[in-house]
């Protein structure tokens, strides 16, 4: 796939997602899964929009040197855009509960891991 369409297609997931995550209720709506609390709320807009945030992240700027590499690097965008999207329902929404908290967190050390292994230099080929 080229530059231009990979970065096209990469746009078009962020924006998709975005909505999404700006969007909550709708999305709720569209899955027949109504949110009537904070953390709910939450869920959905880093269930969701988080996710298409991070596969639209991944498009455009996962690392593709080897299969392991871009496996990571897909991960660490996929969690980073989750980790996101729920810091925007903490701030969004209000009242997390301590659940919503730890998912936070772990999605934090997750990313944390991901971007530290990928920083790590290759292996020799033998």
């Amino acid at each position: 796939m080229s530059g231009k369409l990979r970065g096209a297609l990469a746009l078009i997931v962020m924006g998709v997602a975005v909505a999404a995550i700006l969007s909550p209720v709708a999305v709720g709506e569209a899955l027949g899964r109504s949110a009537s609390t904070s953390s709910e709320m939450i869920n959905l807009r880093a269930s969701w929009g988080g996710t298409l945030l991070g596969l639209g992240a991944a498009i455009g700027l996962a690392r593709t040197e080897t299969r392991g590499r871009l496996l990571l690097s897909v991960l660490l965008w996929v969690i980073a855009g989750i980790g996101v999207a729920r810091a925007v329902g903490f701030v969004l929404d209000g009242s997390p509960d301590g659940l919503q908290w730890v998912w936070l967190i772990a999605e934090i050390a997750i990313v944390a891991v991901c971007a530290w292994l990928l920083r790590r230099p290759r292996a020799a080929a033998s």
